[in-house]
């Protein structure tokens, strides 16, 4: 991992002139400590979310200056300092073995090779790799590029029923249509007549200059035990590739959404053992950071596994295949009422969440052993 953090460092910019490269690290260097002020800032205002008692939370003023210093001298935004706990002796001992927001970008960049057509960049892509693979996700029903319909939907109509909205690029804010009778209700405030939905999606693409694609709502497996009005509850699994071709799970924790959300991106998580699928118990309640989520409890059955685990497992190990110039993914995977699905696979994940509620970094996984084998490789 201290490799890979100087790697990343050597290596900050290379796609661009050496001109350029050097601007842009006196720019940063700059802007650093800015940043870290501000960021520090922020755990000011945020100072209740990092597992802090309340007769503890006047230790935060206290480690600003080691944040400080740490956020100097190793690169760390201080929001990942108190997440992290890195003011304990022993995780500081390991500050080198975590895996950093502003460095998980570079490295994946550094090792990832992308293919034309990006099945991960692309969703569009990403359904045609899945249908050719056998790989469950979402059915697509309707898409609308920007210059015009890619295609329509069955008999030129609208089902009537749920619908879900997602740009094929980038990070455009999703939409649910929620059918009713004879129009659909918008999730953006809006309702729209059966008869009016095409000429509204067009024009959403055309305006936005988005490619959509429409799927329908998946529900959630019955044995997650959540409201049927609820989001679609999704996994994050992340996976690694190692230099003979072989797919090793990594970490995984399931979020769910809040009341009124559309998607399952919230603080409402639990961690899953990658090894059988089933909820890892719940951190202490006075571990740095662990203050920041609301951890799901699946109930007194301890037996509880993911319904359709191994299956879901397969699928993923077979998308990650399919996309050999990836080294690591993470993929979102839902649990449905008619089995597991890949949702997307995301090149740009994070390990936040893993390294708050396990209390450990991410070196101390098979991560770092198919990390090192490629750097080595990589030499």
């Amino acid at each position: 991992m201290i490799e890979a953090r100087r790697i990343v460092r050597r290596n900050f910019g290379r796609d661009h002139p050496p001109l350029l490269r050097r601007v842009a690290q006196l720019l940063v260097t700059i802007a650093w400590p800015v940043a870290i002020l501000i960021n520090l800032w922020q755990v000011r205002q945020l100072k209740h979310w990092f597992g802090l008692g309340a007769t503890e939370r006047v230790l935060v003023p206290k480690r600003i200056p080691d944040a400080l210093w740490v956020a100097i001298r190793h690169n760390i935004m201080p929001m990942e300092y108190y997440a992290y706990g890195l003011w304990l002796p022993a995780r500081r001992l390991d500050i080198d073995n975590y895996l950093y927001s502003i460095e998980g970008t570079r490295l994946f960049k550094l090792l990832n090779r992308p293919a034309d057509p990006d099945p991960i960049a692309d969703k569009l892509a990403f359904h045609e790799m899945c249908r050719a693979h056998r790989i469950p996700t979402p059915p697509l029903l309707a898409a609308f590029a920007p210059t015009g319909k890619l295609f329509d939907f069955a008999f030129s109509r609208p089902p009537h029923h749920d619908l879900f909205v997602k740009a094929a690029t980038g990070h455009s804010r999703p939409e649910r249509l929620r059918w009713q009778d004879t129009e659909f209700e918008s999730s953006r405030g809006r309702r729209i007549r059966l008869e009016h939905l095409d000429a509204y999606l067009a024009h959403r693409a055309r305006t936005e200059n988005l490619t959509l694609l429409v799927q329908p709502v998946l529900l959630n497996h019955p044995d997650l035990r959540v409201d049927s009005k609820r989001a679609l509850a999704s996994t994050r699994l992340v996976t690694g590739r190692s230099l003979d071709g072989e797919i090793t799970p990594i970490f995984c924790y399931i979020s769910f959404g809040l009341t009124d959300e559309i998607t399952a991106h919230s603080n409402q998580v639990a961690l899953i053992d990658v090894v059988n699928g089933r909820p890892i118990p719940a951190p202490p309640k006075d571990a740095p950071g662990v203050s920041m989520y609301r951890y799901h409890q699946f109930g007194p059955n301890h037996d509880f596994t993911l319904p359709g685990w191994d299956a879901a497992m397969q699928h993923v190990k077979l998308a990650h295949k399919a996309c050999a110039n990836y080294v690591f993914i993470g993929w979102d995977v839902a649990f449905t009422d008619r089995g597991p699905v890949i949702l997307e696979g995301n090149a740009n994940w994070q390990a936040a969440v893993f390294q708050t509620l396990r209390g450990r970094p991410l070196g101390h996984t098979k991560f770092a052993d198919i990390l090192a084998a490629r750097l080595e490789d990589h030499r």
